[in-house]
């Protein structure tokens, strides 16, 4: 259903020009969050998603394949993808919330007729429109755009021997994707090429590595990680390898973050979280871990970086500078010996974090400003990790 907000809007302005007072209007209060925002969480035992809108404290639930999905925003925010790798399924829910320009179509929200089915479906990327995910078992890329959800299955490209591969998205919708070669033994790939989005090799491998895995990108250069140091790839072709400071030991950077606003990237192995710079060619240290960092994420914008602790306190990094801004406690400790599904996730809007609470089967929500709890959301079962789709703008609904 769309929803019109027009007559809203007049009467803001006939109450205005009705102002009787040279008083300037007071500043409206910022909201906790976009109306047309939605949280996406999946659940530790029960095969279910639960959308919730934030602002009304609200929660549906929707079947899916499996419990325990990965779940992944596309490009625009307006689908999640839900991928259930042990089941070889990626299903996709459709928020009805599509960006046109400056404002939104507001559509009936649902799961996507759409189903992927290749084997091993596993890492996501989407960027500036495009949306990619490795399957595993085949080799190949899944390549869709938002549209191709309400219309069809996108493209399947084979790029490589079945391996635990990953890829990067440009600017000009090349990709940067992994390659193997058997060098290595195992599932990891050692090299990287770029392709075109229909599958033509634009630049062949130059560097060889023994492994790789994590991978980021911010639209011009893709950063891979690898024993070897951190692989850098840019869009006409270039590779060239970071170097780890020998404090390193043997220990490498197996998961990287990247925005398209950060001309640096960050990595995390189990000595803590590092600065990657590409430029400069060296790695330096943000924060130590002395096995007490549970969670980390980049925020969707590329301002802000968060670790959260085993103790629940919550630091957040200023992601230009890596500099700590700020810190507090959010969640309980987390019990030595706990599982990954009986922890804490948390996902950021703009506005607000997000943050699992399974003892209560609830969502609560706090403020970025202070990080103070602002709400809390039943969606009943025990939620595990929660995506942020829709908008987060606070842009306006109309029909036209």
């Amino acid at each position: 259903m769309k929803k019109l907000l027009l007559p809203a809007v007049f009467a803001g302005l006939f109450l205005a020009a009705c102002r009787k007072d040279d008083k300037p209007a007071e500043p409206a209060p910022l909201e906790k969050e976009a109306a047309y925002l939605r949280l996406i969480v999946s659940d530790v035992d029960q095969a279910r998603i639960s959308v919730v809108d934030p602002l009304k404290s609200t929660s549906a639930p929707f079947n899916v394949k499996a419990a325990q999905p990965s779940l992944y925003a596309t490009s625009t925010g307006q689908f999640a993808a839900i991928i259930s790798r042990a089941a070889n399924t990626v299903e996709f829910f459709n928020t009805g919330i599509e960006k046109h320009g400056g404002h939104l179509h507001v559509h009936e929200a649902g799961m996507s007729p759409v189903t992927f089915s290749e084997a091993g479906p596993t890492h996501f990327y989407a960027h500036a429109g495009l949306n990619a995910i490795f399957n595993d078992g085949t080799g190949t890329l899944s390549l869709f755009k938002d549209g191709d959800l309400e219309e069809g299955p996108g493209t399947i490209l084979p790029v490589a021997q079945p391996h635990h591969g990953a890829m990067v998205i440009f600017d000009d919708h090349t990709i940067a994707v992994t390659q193997k070669d058997g060098s290595v033994s195992g599932t990891l790939p050692e090299k990287v090429k770029i392709i075109d989005r229909f599958g033509k090799t634009l630049h062949e491998t130059k560097i060889a590595t023994k492994g790789i895995h994590g991978d980021a990108g911010n639209g011009k250069l893709a950063a891979f990680g690898s024993p070897d140091g951190v692989l850098i790839v840019s869009q006409n072709g270039e590779q060239s390898l970071v170097p780890y400071p020998s404090s390193f030991g043997d220990a490498w950077l197996g998961t990287i973050y990247g925005h398209k606003a950060l001309p640096h990237f960050f990595g995390s192995t189990s000595l803590g979280l590092f600065k990657i710079d590409p430029a400069s060619k060296q790695i330096t240290e943000v924060l130590k871990n002395n096995n007490n960092i549970h969670q980390y994420l980049l925020d969707g914008e590329g301002k802000h970086f968060y670790v959260l602790l085993t103790d629940g306190t919550l630091k957040v990094f200023n992601a230009a500078t890596g500099q700590q801004t700020k810190e507090a406690k959010i969640a309980p400790a987390i019990p030595d010996g706990a599982t990954a599904a009986q922890k804490p996730y948390f996902a950021v809007s703009r506005r607000a974090l997000y943050i699992t609470d399974q003892a209560a089967g609830a969502i609560r929500s706090l403020s970025l400003p202070d990080l103070q709890q602002t709400a809390a959301i039943t969606v009943g079962g025990k939620p595990f990790k929660v995506l942020v789709t829709g908008d987060q703008e606070g842009l306006e609904a109309y029909e036209h």
